[in-house]
């Protein structure tokens, strides 16, 4: 029984609800005012919206429109066609306005009690009330103010083309008054967007302070797409370029030419493509004929169109209420199809006195007031002033291949927070007194200092810091543990340290400290004077100086006669020489003294003989040179001293050679091109560079040393550029340029990547110089004494020694097979003592031609034993006829008599 009573009290509630919204069977007339020239896309949008909610007969509420094209800034125009459409009846209206021609709307409305939507921000500037009028489109000024902050811009240039730009410079100035440190704003008009290159020259010429941060803030979707083309085309569109785009609509722009110039583009977009709303109005969008419905057939659609679906929306919310509360409110307003005003006027006429003001224009207007829904520009709500409420934008920039990437959110109740806030969970307006605050850390991807983790086997991808590993994230936990603070990591958007750009802004981390994007950059960071001028840095927690890296050379193995590397060509040929002047010393001595000649007894008689002949001479020298020693032995002193001293020279000459023979033998030698700096700036053949920004260049390009000054200048004119975009990219062309190039960079890099297979780098001579990474703060914080004492005390307490010998040294890809190689040259091969068997083999042959010539010879010579034929022999002496005496002594040592 109580279900059916339920059911019954359901079926009376559905009847009185389709009774109120079907009470109303009229067309209702909507009146809109578009500019002849820019307003191609809203007028699209909001045809469409008015024949989508015609179709909804159903709903009791079925709209027509009449529109008119005119020129907006033509007061008189504006006023006519406002008039004309009044006096044919409308309920209310919806168009655009200028600052030129708000005063005259804002006249009409107030008078008329006509309520006029606009899809304008003039008149949101100030806050005076302006009744009957409702703004469709949410203020972006407080948005702009909140990113100049987060940026930490203190000097920029607001370019815009209208009056209502330069309302919007003037409020976007007086919030910005009370900032520290103090913005500086120059702000100038463009008055042909279509050729604004020359005010764009003008503009890079003459920067206050080398400043490039520039606001755009343009009337139409036309003047963007024109700035756009014309900005690359003046060079305005390289490193170190920051605009801030006006618009609510960035998403819709081609900004892909600005993803390789270095220049950084931040704007809003309102329309959210992804809200299940969006996606089910792109449905039918996309499907219209795009030459019948401008703008449309896309799968995206412009803020513009969007806002006047949203108005449509709007109005038939607004209107429906109305009904809900009063189903005769307009039965007696419609005549044969026409508006009658009080039941007795025709529309409403601006010519009648006294003025008649709209009868429903009252309740139209408060009814708008109280309208909220979720449409295509996300929560659609008005205050008391008309004024958008309670909405929403994202955040996106475009950068260097990067983009275009959404990096936070504005709302216009929290205000402006990025994705590195807090996390998506936390709250954008933070306590900055809690004492567990997350920080945005800065940092570059530089193995060991930082580095992506690989993706875990089961397939659950890391969040987070989790993402990454390496010295710099120890290194913040560590700190973070400290100083008890929450941080989160990101990655440098440009992927540099820092340089300055001469225009009053810097790249890479310090850029982004500067700017306001994070709060510290813990990284491979040089304190350097420059820097320590626009950020702070803490006491260093790592030091190293810029270094040589080259390809390791191929180690050099032992030729076949490598046994005579142990001494220079230049000892070997003193040995020699010393050799022969040694030998025929012995002999001149032997000749001229008396003690070296004797008697020989022989059988057939006595003889004078000295042993000492010059092919014995050379015998008793090559027999103690080889450690042998000889059968003869000097008798004179002279003699022996001459021995005496070969004996002790030889004794030196041999140990020395041994001790050295050893490690000739055993170990193979590294020939290095280059060993110092002096090497590479002498010679030619070599070339070598830096990373293209950074502390490396600069302390080449700012040196004093003549030296260092040298090498600077034949780096900025060899061709190609030996400079490089990575520390990665200049280590592979160590490795690919077959020891033609020569790397400049910091010592702890250098060791880290000789370390990495496929270990065929090494470091060669001293560091250049001394310096010392630290973790960088924006210029004033109150971080920098506290990091500094946290640093120091890691430091004491050895924490930053273990964390650099596990990340260079424990970790290392080459050391166990290095010492593993070098232990197995330690045995002697073939190769290493060939020479010397080569030696022996060609003595033997040697000796087997010599003994052949000497049997040949010996046919001719009288047979050993019988004597010549001038020797005459009797039973007891040996008597020698016609032989000189000084040939006697050769003649027996040619002949054996016996």
């Amino acid at each position: 029984m109580n279900a059916y009573r339920i059911l019954v009290w359901k079926v009376v509630f559905v009847l009185g609800y389709i009774s109120k919204t079907a009470g109303f069977k009229g067309q209702i007339p909507i009146g809109a005012i578009f500019d002849e020239y820019t307003d191609v896309f809203a007028r699209t949008g909001y045809q469409y919206a008015i024949s989508s909610h015609s179709e909804r007969v159903k709903e009791g509420i079925k709209f027509s429109t009449v529109y008119d094209e005119v020129d907006i800034h033509d007061n008189f125009k504006v006023a006519s066609r406002i008039c004309i459409q009044m006096a044919g009846g409308v309920f209310a209206f919806y168009g655009k306005t200028s600052m030129s021609s708000f005063s005259i709307i804002q006249s009409f409305s107030n008078t008329f009690h006509m309520p006029y939507i606009s899809f304008s921000l003039s008149g949101t500037t100030d806050t005076q009330p302006k009744p009957y009028v409702i703004f469709v489109k949410p203020s972006y000024v407080d948005a702009m103010a909140d990113l100049i902050k987060a940026f930490r811009w203190t000097q920029l240039d607001y370019l815009y083309d209208s009056d209502d730009g330069l309302m919007r410079v003037q409020n976007l100035h007086a919030k910005l008054k009370d900032v520290v440190p103090r913005v500086d704003m120059r702000f100038r008009r463009v008055d042909d967007v279509t050729d604004a290159h020359e005010d764009l020259r003008r503009l890079d010429r003459n920067q206050h302070q080398n400043c490039k941060n520039i606001i755009l803030d343009l009337s139409s979707y036309h003047a963007y797409n024109e700035m756009l083309r014309q900005i690359p085309e003046v060079g305005m569109n390289r490193n170190g370029y920051n605009y801030l785009l006006g618009t609510l609509d960035i998403l819709n722009f081609n900004l892909t030419r600005f993803r390789h110039g270095g220049v950084n583009i931040t704007g809003f977009q309102l329309v959210n493509h992804n809200s299940r709303t969006v996606q089910s109005f792109l449905d039918g969008w996309r499907n219209l004929s795009s030459t019948v419905w401008p703008g449309a057939g896309q799968d995206f659609v412009q803020v513009d169109a969007a806002l006047s679906v949203d108005v449509v929306e709007a109005l038939y919310q607004a209107l429906r209420d109305m009904i809900r509360r009063n189903t005769d409110v307009f039965n007696y307003t419609f005549r044969r199809r026409t508006v009658y005003n009080y039941n007795k006027t025709r529309g409403i006429p601006c010519d009648e006195r006294p003025v008649i003001p709209w009868m429903h224009g009252s309740d139209i207007y408060h009814s708008l007031q109280r309208v909220k829904f979720s449409g295509l520009t996300g929560n659609v709500a008005f205050d008391r002033r008309g004024l958008r409420t309670d909405y929403r934008m994202s955040v996106f920039t475009v950068s260097l291949n990067n983009g275009p990437q959404k990096i936070g959110e504005w709302d216009s109740i929290s205000g402006l927070r990025t994705i590195y806030d807090a996390g998506e969970q936390g709250s954008a307006n933070e306590s900055s007194t809690s004492t567990k605050r997350r920080k945005v850390v800065t940092t570059i991807l530089l193995p060991p200092f930082l580095a992506k983790k690989k993706t875990p086997d089961n397939g659950k991808p890391l969040l987070g810091n989790n993402r990454y590993e390496g010295f710099c994230r120890d290194l913040a936990d560590e700190i973070s543990e400290k100083l008890e603070f929450d941080y989160e990591i990101r990655e440098v958007r440009d992927g540099q340290f820092g340089e300055d750009l001469k225009n009053g802004s810097w790249s890479g981390m310090i850029g982004e400290l500067r700017r306001g994007v994070a709060e510290l950059a813990i990284a491979p960071l040089t304190i350097t004077a420059e820097r320590e001028r626009v950020v702070d840095f803490s006491k260093p927690f790592m030091n190293m100086g810029i270094s040589i890296m080259i390809k390791r050379p191929d180690k050099q193995k032992p030729g076949v006669f490598s046994f005579m590397e142990p001494f220079s060509i230049q000892l070997w040929a003193c040995i020699s020489i010393a050799y022969v002047v040694v030998s025929v010393s012995i002999f001149l001595v032997s000749r001229f003294s008396p003690y070296e000649w004797h008697n020989l007894t022989l059988t057939f008689g006595d003889m004078i003989h000295n042993q000492f002949t010059l092919s014995n001479s050379f015998w008793f020298s090559m027999g103690a040179l080889m450690l042998q020693g000889s059968d003869h032995c000097p008798r004179s002193a002279a003699g022996r001293i001459i021995g005496g001293a070969w004996w002790f020279f030889v004794l030196i000459i041999i140990s020395s050679y041994t001790a050295n023979l050893a490690a000739f033998l055993t170990i193979e030698r590294m020939l290095t091109p280059i060993k110092s700096a002096d090497d590479l700036a002498k010679q030619t053949e070599i070339s070598y560079g830096t990373l293209k920004s950074g502390s490396t260049r600069e302390f080449f390009a700012k040196t004093a040393v003549p030296t260092y000054r040298t090498m600077y200048n034949a780096m900025t004119t060899a061709t190609p550029s030996p400079f490089v975009d990575s520390i990665e990219a200049g280590v592979e062309r160590v490795r690919n340029f077959k020891a033609k190039y020569a790397f400049l960079l910091e010592s702890t890099m250098n060791e880290y990547y000789n370390n990495r297979k496929p270990c065929n780098t090494m470091k060669v001579g001293p560091n250049l110089n001394l310096k010392g990474f630290g973790i960088a703060t924006p210029l004033g914080s109150d971080l920098k004494e506290k990091i500094s004492y946290a640093v120091l005390k890691l430091k004491e307490d050895g924490t930053l020694h273990k964390l650099q010998q596990t990340w260079w040294y424990e970790k290392t890809e080459c050391g166990s097979d290095t010492g593993h190689r070098e232990s197995k040259k330690r045995s002697l091969s073939l190769s290493n003592v060939a020479g010397i068997f080569y030696i022996l083999i060609s003595g033997l042959v040697v000796s087997i031609v010599t003994g052949i010539i000497e049997i040949f010879c010996l046919k001719k010579r009288p047979i050993p034993g019988a004597a010549p034929d001038h020797i005459k022999r009797n039973d007891t002496r040996l008597t020698v006829v016609g032989t000189p005496p000084e040939q006697i002594n050769g003649l027996i040592n040619d002949v054996r008599i016996r």
